[in-house]
């Protein structure tokens, strides 16, 4: 397993975004706390896209329950092609879980009228959970589907009054929702006890 994806199944590299995109990264003590939002714009038309990354660290669990638009829930799948059941994360410091979304990623549809391809951009949301990786892949979702002129009612596809595209077609400006829920393990409170004690203890001599 490796520390972080590298260009295998997400096709990025090791979260090293370029100039095109900003980087929010959640990693830090794990007794402070993390940067958590409860709303990321995960897709935008314009300007840098914003990419937020949380790295559960050693000793921590976190659950993470996100919310993506419906149409979108059955092609959040596994490696093996297998959908991801429910909508929360588990991501343990252990297994090194991660959660990622925000960069921007094209792919290729066929236009509903004229059955011509269409480059349609979406943002990145990948995760590992539990030691298992998983993503919303959009090239499975561009399969399934077609982009067609006047069908706007999925908050993706061509632009509309009021509502650009990145590119020839696009989703639409969009948030979604994660709620957390994080936990240090017990094992690890009492090895930072006992880390204090012991500098407290050096500390104590020192003076004497």
């Amino acid at each position: 397993m490796e520390d972080i994806p590298g260009y295998d199944f997400f096709g990025h590299n090791n979260f090293q975004h370029n100039k095109e995109s900003e980087s929010f990264e959640a990693i830090v003590n794990p007794f402070k706390k993390a940067f958590m939002p409860t709303t990321w714009k995960w897709f935008r038309t314009s300007g840098k896209s914003k990419v937020f990354t949380y790295i559960a660290k050693r000793g921590e669990s976190t659950k993470l329950k996100y919310t993506i638009p419906s149409q979108f829930r059955k092609f959040v799948i596994g490696i093996d092609g297998t959908p991801f059941e429910g909508n929360t994360i588990t991501m343990e410091g252990d297994t090194k879980d991660y959660f990622t979304t925000g960069k921007r990623v094209s792919v290729s549809m066929k236009d509903a009228d004229t059955d011509l391809n269409r480059t349609v951009t979406f943002p990145e949301f990948s995760f590992r959970s539990n030691g298992a990786d998983y993503k919303l892949d959009w090239n499975y979702f561009a399969r399934s589907r077609k982009v067609a002129l006047g069908a706007y009612d999925e908050d993706w596809g061509y632009p509309q009054e009021g509502k650009p595209t990145y590119g020839v077609a696009s989703m639409y400006d969009s948030d979604i929702r994660l709620g957390w829920d994080k936990s240090i393990k017990w094992w690890w409170i009492l090895l930072g006890i006992g880390a204090l004690a012991l500098v407290a203890k050096m500390f104590k001599k020192k003076n004497i």
